[in-house]
């Protein structure tokens, strides 16, 4: 298995990407990623469909049963924010 990239993610939807892209790579299903998770299946398909009601606790726990770490770092101020993202969906 490749090492994991970085990725930096800005919205509900590139988080979504990752936690999907990662578990195909893995070659896991929803429901494996779900039993080595401790959360039910729905909170993974939550999480790969991006819903912004996601429950913390439960997508740290996804990202664990990934291998995957959760990193918050000062953003670069002149990148485009959350709200300018959001804001400029049609």
């Amino acid at each position: 298995m490749r090492p994991l990239a970085a990725f930096v993610v800005r919205t509900p939807g590139s988080l979504a990407n990752v936690v999907a892209s990662r578990r195909r790579e893995l070659g896991m299903t929803q429901q494996a990623l779900a039993d080595a998770a401790g959360v039910s299946r729905k909170l993974v398909c939550d999480a790969e469909a991006g819903k912004l009601t996601m429950q913390l606790d439960g997508l740290v726990k996804i990202c664990n049963a990934l291998g995957c770490d959760l990193v918050v770092r000062e953003a670069n101020s002149e990148r485009p924010t959350y709200r300018d993202v959001v804001a400029d969906r049609p």
